[in-house]
């Protein structure tokens, strides 16, 4: 046995003298870059031998999986397969989003906004995609040659080009962290964040060396199998958006450096340029399709693939020696050591790892941690790495502060019209403050303007490392203006202000799990000019002492246009004369909000009851609910409702016709949909009955768009009335 496997030994190292050296180069092109993977499929056909792979972006991507030993169907199988909007995104995924962080999305809807970073400087992201889902993709995708650390020692030596975004130079990475090199050389700069290796922020390979011949020359090939995938630019372009502005950039030096490199290509070298038109770098989508074209090889390439082409036996030969076994064994940790640079305790990040000292190495249960602890929004990455020390196996967390780690500053714009005379507006501007402590105290303060005045600050103090426990006491000011509807003597005003502190108290169940209980001591004023106009004083004053209890449940994947997971509230509230209040009432309150898909339809159900069942005799605003305007009757104009009790039931359906792609948000989805609504009130004289109860509905286009959601809809009533809306922002 042992002399059969010297002599295919023998072979192959005298097979590989005789021939020459085969560089397999593969551009970048993004989405487009899937046409490697035909590509590869096409020379395997041929049984032509690849000797070295050299990759920029996309295209170290695919060769950094082949050359660690994944077959080109292995890949396309990941490539068609994952949902790649998943790990390239621009935000967090809220459903793994703290509730801390997720009510901010119910004020700030939107996403202008400034950080203040550890040096306490006002900033901007460096990239609008997050790195951590991306890095981690290519964690898994590399499996187990994560830990080969030298590249020449992979089934096929490798290297990837990124570039170094301080000075332009070309970077070649050729050991360390696979998917990390891979990464690098992927980062679109202004589109992915940087990532620091050895000290240098590297960015996409493509602005230095897009299709790096010069690099696989070095490494000894005496013919180049090129790969060009990459995008020609539009002399026409139509510049009308950030991202076209940054795509045409990025594709002109592509295509630019794209061209020298060709232009270096040899008489005995080939170029393969797969016919790509009608292909973006950014259809993830169209993988299949894309591999499908790559394969697509012309006869001019493959007259001169087949002079490289090895018989059936040789080939062999060269594929047994290609599928080097990579390290299997699963290691033993023996120590885990966290080195943490944000402000939050070592003790929260370590109970938040399941992996143990003594226990084999959950590699993809690590990961998964990781990315929770990540989602805490405080981090820019979390990263590990398992090193020998000593003898011992040394299991490293480590964490990098995100870029708004100190602080945020977020901005808030809202606009409302129903074209029928009622039309609002909101100005927000708020300042949080992060890490006050290593526990994670926050300070945080809003203001706004517009139809409602509002100044607002609270502390919160996590009681354990954890975050699980916290106190959350407050200030503030409000006032607003509201027209309700009066059949006698038409439109009046209300104004309203209330001004004081509370205290609250809470416990975290999970990231999606929130109970509060808290009291209130306010002062409020309220101005009426419909008793005016009737002979009766128009302006009350009125003590207020609420207490009450939430239990809120939200698991939203969006709060404007959510396709899965829950939004829940039950609550109670009491305000008493014996608690020193001028009011005396006590209620419950359901709040349900639940997505349902059915094959490719996307409906949201939402519920709302409010019951007063102990009610005084004074005029408040306190506790009281309204109905009208859209989504919420929306055949009636806003406010047109009032009471002390309240039921509400909408079903929305929503069609996307444009898909925000990678950019989300940023890239403004469309929508259009239809609503149906049933709701009512009454009060503490009268009760819910069928005869009471409006229907209603709605016909609407929506975008999600970086202020905000936008709506323009039409309301309509079973009994007549109708209604026209404009939101921007969001709906008052």
């Amino acid at each position: 046995m042992k002399v059969v496997a010297l002599c295919l030994l023998l072979s192959t190292v005298l097979l590989a003298e005789t021939r020459p050296k085969i560089a397999l180069v593969l551009s970048g092109g993004g989405a487009r870059g899937g046409a490697h993977v035909g590509v590869l499929k096409a020379l395997e056909e041929q049984r032509i031998p690849i000797d070295m792979i050299v990759g920029t972006s996309m295209g170290s991507f695919v060769g950094g999986l082949y050359a660690s030993g994944q077959s080109p169907q292995e890949i396309e199988q990941m490539l068609v397969s994952s949902d790649w909007k998943k790990y390239i995104r621009t935000g967090y995924d809220r459903q793994d989003v703290p509730m801390r962080r997720k009510s901010m999305d119910y004020t700030y809807q939107g996403l202008l906004g400034l950080g203040v970073n550890v040096n306490n400087s006002i900033v901007l992201p460096t990239g609008v995609l997050k790195r951590q889902p991306l890095l981690f993709k290519f964690l898994d995708a590399v499996g187990g040659a994560e830990r080969v650390g030298d590249f020449d020692k992979l089934s096929i030596p490798y290297r990837a080009v990124a570039t170094n975004i301080q000075n332009g130079e070309a970077v070649v990475l050729d050991s360390g962290s696979l998917a990390k090199a891979i990464y690098a050389s992927s980062s679109i700069p202004g589109g992915l964040q940087p990532i620091n290796i050895d000290g240098k922020e590297l960015v996409d390979g493509g602005v230095s060396q897009n299709i790096p011949i010069e690099i696989a020359r070095e490494m000894g090939a005496e013919i180049i199998i090129a790969v060009d995938v990459s995008e020609n630019f539009e002399d026409d372009l139509n510049v009308d958006s950030y991202f076209v502005v940054m795509g045409q950039l990025v594709d002109i030096l592509m295509r630019k450096n794209a061209n020298e490199s060709i232009e270096s290509l040899r008489k005995n070298d080939i170029l393969i340029t797969p016919e790509l038109e009608g292909y973006s770098g950014l259809d993830a989508d169209k993988y299949a399709e894309i591999i499908a074209k790559g394969y697509e090889v012309s006869d001019d390439a493959i007259q001169k693939l087949k002079a490289l082409s090895l018989s059936k036996e040789e080939y062999a030969l060269y594929k047994s020696k290609q599928k080097k076994s990579l390290e299997s064994f699963i290691p033993i940790v023996d120590e885990i050591k966290i080195i943490n640079s944000t402000y939050i305790a070592d003790d929260s990040l370590r109970k938040r790892i399941s992996q143990r000292v003594g226990q084999p190495f959950d590699e993809r249960g690590l990961r998964k941690d990781l990315m929770h602890i990540y989602h805490m929004t405080i981090f820019d990455s979390v990263e590990y790495s398992l090193v020998p020390n000593e003898g011992k196996n040394l299991l490293i967390i480590q964490t990098q502060p995100s870029w708004d780690n100190h602080g945020e500053i977020r901005f808030a714009l809202g606009l409302e019209d129903d074209f029928l005379g009622h039309s609002a507006y909101s100005i927000k501007l708020g300042y949080s403050m992060y890490g006050i402590n290593s526990y994670g105290a926050e300070w945080r303060s809003d203001f706004e303007i517009g139809r409602r005045k509002k100044a607002y600050t609270e502390f919160f103090q996590p009681l354990d490392t954890m975050q699980r426990f916290y106190i959350r006491p407050s200030l503030a000011y409000e006032s607003i203006l509201d027209i309700f509807l009066a059949d006698e003597f038409g439109n009046q005003e209300i104004y309203s202000q209330r001004r004081g502190g509370a205290f609250a108290a809470g416990v975290h169940l999970g990231v999606d799990y929130e109970f509060e209980v808290g009291m209130g001591l306010y002062e409020d004023k309220v101005e009426v000019d419909f008793f005016s106009i009737i002979g009766l004083p128009g302006e009350f004053q009125y003590n207020a002492r609420p207490i009450y209890a939430n239990l809120n449940i939200d698991s939203l994947d969006n709060v404007n246009f959510p396709t899965k997971g829950l939004k829940a509230q039950l609550g109670w509230a009491k305000d008493a004369k014996e608690f020193g209040s001028d009011y005396d009432y006590e209620q419950v309150y359901v709040e349900i909000e639940k997505p349902l898909n059915l094959y490719t339809s996307n409906f949201v159900a939402y519920a709302k009851y409010v019951d007063t069942y102990r009610d005084d005799e004074v005029f408040r605003l306190s506790g009281m609910s309204t109905l009208g305007g859209l989504f919420n009757l929306s055949g009636y104009r806003p406010y047109s409702f009032y009471d002390t009790n309240m039921f509400l039931g909408v079903l929305k359906y929503t069609y996307e016709i444009k898909d925000g792609g990678f950019f989300n948000t940023l890239n403004a989805p469309l929508y259009a949909g239809f609503s149906a609504e049933v709701g009512s009130t009454w009060g503490r004289y009268n009760s819910l009955s069928y005869e009471n109860v409006k229907q209603s509905g709605s016909i609407y286009l929506a975008a999600d768009t970086f202020l905000g959601p936008f709506y323009f809809a039409y309301g309509f009533s079973a009994e007549g009335e109708e209604s026209f809306y404009l939101y921007l922002g969001e709906k008052f």
